[in-house]
């Protein structure tokens, strides 16, 4: 079955936000279920991981330690629409501070998803921070 680009674009950018959420809500089994089995989370700093369990024990050591957000925005996929699609995005990561909540990062996702189960799992998240 082929998939039209704006169905394409709304599967990736519905993982995507699934992953953010799941990520600031300290949800790991979710973020690793994101995945493909043999799916590969590279960041920038921290290390790549390989695999659903490598990606899970990963991300356990990023659990939130406090209120947290992360905004994800202008996203374009970057290869043409099919069961394998390359998208790039941004992001800002705020923090909670005593009286406000404060950008912390800004970086880029690039991102290889592939449908499966439904719908959209990541082959590989790569995620930059710019200086």
């Amino acid at each position: 079955m082929t998939v039209s680009a704006e169905a394409a674009l709304s599967g990736v950018q519905n993982a995507i936000a699934t992953y953010a959420h799941a990520l600031d809500s300290g949800r790991i089994d979710l973020i690793s279920e994101l995945f493909t089995e043999d799916g590969v989370a590279e960041i920038a700093g921290q290390g790549t991981f390989e695999g659903r369990e490598a990606i899970r024990k990963a991300y356990e050591a990023f659990a939130p330690q406090g209120p947290q957000l992360h905004l994800v925005g202008n996203t374009v996929l970057t290869s043409p629409p099919g069961d394998e699609v390359t998208a790039s995005s941004n992001l800002v990561f705020f923090v909670r501070g005593e009286t406000a909540w404060a950008p912390l990062l800004v970086g880029a996702y690039e991102d290889t998803l592939v449908r499966a189960d439904g719908g959209w799992r990541f082959r590989r998240r790569v995620t930059t921070f710019l200086p």
